[in-house]
Parts: C-alpha cells; sequence; structure tokens
C-alpha cells in the first residue's frame, strides 16, 4: 500500500489533485479538505493515500489526514457504499461533522449528502454509530475553540492548529490584546504559522 504521497500541488480538476514530485505527476481522487489544503501551501506537502484495485482500474484516494482515511476505510465496509460515495460524503461533510451525524444518529442531515437517502442514511448509522473515534481527547481544553472551528473548516489538521496556537499566544506581542483583535491577529498569524 502506498501510504503517502508529498509533492507540491500543481492543479485540479473537479475531485482530481495533481501533485508533482520528482518529474512525476500524481492524479489523485482526493477529499476537498486535501485538496483545499494543498492549494493553500507553497511547499511540498503530504497526502495519505489509499490504492483502490479493480479487474479494470486502478485508483488512488488522497486524504488530508489519517483520521479522513480512517473514516473513509469504515465507510466504505458499508453495504452499497463504494470508494467513490465515501469521497463524496467527506467532501460533503468534513470527517469531524460526519463522526457527530453517526454517533448521534442524526439520518436527517446524512441524508443531505450527494447521494445519500433516508434509507442508505439509516444503514450507515447503523453500521458505524459509535464506531468511529478522532483523536480529540484534548478538544474540551482547548484554548480557542473558535479559531480552531475556522482553521479546521479551512482543511488544516486540528492537533496542528491547536499546536500552532498554543505557540503563538506565548508571543509578548499578544499580551495588550483582548476579545476580537486577539482572536483576529491569532487567526491571520495561525494562517502564516500552519501554511509555511
Amino acid at each position: 500500500m502506498i501510504n503517502s504521497i508529498t509533492g507540491t500541488f500543481s492543479g485540479r480538476s473537479g475531485s482530481l489533485l495533481f501533485l508533482a514530485f520528482n518529474g512525476i505527476e500524481w492524479a489523485i481522487e482526493a477529499t476537498e479538505s486535501a485538496i483545499i489544503h494543498a492549494a493553500s501551501v507553497k511547499t511540498p506537502v503530504k497526502v495519505y493515500t489509499y490504492l483502490h484495485h479493480r479487474e479494470d482500474q486502478m485508483t488512488l484516494y488522497g486524504f488530508h489526514t489519517t483520521e479522513e482515511r480512517a473514516v473513509f476505510m469504515e465507510l466504505i465496509k458499508v453495504s452499497g457504499i463504494g470508494p467513490k460515495q465515501a469521497m463524496r460524503m467527506l467532501s460533503g461533510i468534513g470527517t469531524e461533522d460526519l463522526v457527530r451525524a453517526l454517533d448521534a444518529g442524526d439520518t436527517d442531515r446524512l441524508s443531505l449528502l450527494p447521494g445519500i437517502g433516508k434509507k442508505t442514511a439509516a444503514k450507515i448509522v447503523l453500521a458505524l454509530r459509535g464506531k468511529l473515534k478522532l483523536d480529540d481527547g484534548e478538544k474540551g481544553k482547548e484554548q480557542f475553540p473558535d479559531i480552531i472551528e475556522a482553521l479546521t473548516g479551512m482543511g488544516f489538521d486540528r492537533r496542528k492548529c491547536r499546536k500552532a496556537l498554543d505557540e503563538l499566544s506565548k508571543d509578548p506581542k499578544y499580551a495588550g490584546l483582548t476579545g476580537d483583535e486577539l482572536e483576529k491577529n491569532l487567526f491571520r498569524d495561525a494562517i502564516v504559522y500552519l501554511s509555511s
């Protein structure tokens, strides 16, 4: 299995992400968060992958985080959910919101996703409710939850966001700032920090 590919963003075409490395341009069917993250950084980016092999075709699927890939792997075990459908689900709702919807048994939210009806949503909930766990044990201790939600919404990894904000907030230049001004400056600097 190809665990990951590191390369420089060279374009996209729909859900296809193009990464260039060492004279080879990879075409990867990627989640929206993986594509957004790859496009937002100037340096080489790592995309976690899964190689799906059929008799007539091999497709490389790409993910922003290992957690996103793990959720994908569980989704494709559900009867009637293929890799393309699982990718559309992850791109349509995001990993954390998908896990929350599954744990809450929120079939209404799931049935809003492309190609998912009420029956399929109920089947997915029945198969996966309570079985998917993300690495968010420290979530309740987050110092800047609103900024972290905004950053993860842009495709950045939650743990990296938490670490970046912890480090940035220790800088003396933030000492006199409070409320919206502090959050605005931290948010701007965190994007620069995480993109470098």
